[in-house]
């Protein structure tokens, strides 16, 4: 069952994964009851890496032979930096404040 990592890699792994459950759960929540249209979408955004972690747990769980789900956990883990970091944009693009030119000074609004 230890397959080819130690029991404190695993745990560390599974605890890995608990912790990306429990924050996608969290981040909802408080979007919902802030009614954060931006902290609801986040979840969906942080998956590919639940996703690449679950990938990893079930590469050592086969004994590292299944070559494929390295490969799946390096584009899952890819995927999910390019949704952070359009996620990022739109989140800062929609948090900037509205600014306009009054006598030659911006102001905010």
């Amino acid at each position: 069952m230890l397959g080819l990592l130690s029991l404190p890699t695993w745990f560390v792994h599974f605890a890995s994964l608990i912790e990306w459950a429990m924050a996608i759960y969290f981040i909802y929540a408080i979007g919902q009851k802030l009614n954060n249209i931006w902290l609801k979408r986040m979840p969906w955004v942080m998956l590919p890496y639940m996703l690449s972690g679950v990938c990893a747990i079930w590469y050592h769980f086969t004994y590292d032979t299944v070559g494929w789900l390295s490969d799946a956990q390096s584009y899952l883990t890819f995927l999910g930096s390019a949704c952070f970091g359009v996620w990022g944009y739109f989140f800062l693009r929609s948090a900037k404040p509205k600014l306009f030119k009054r006598g030659g000074m911006t102001e905010r609004v």
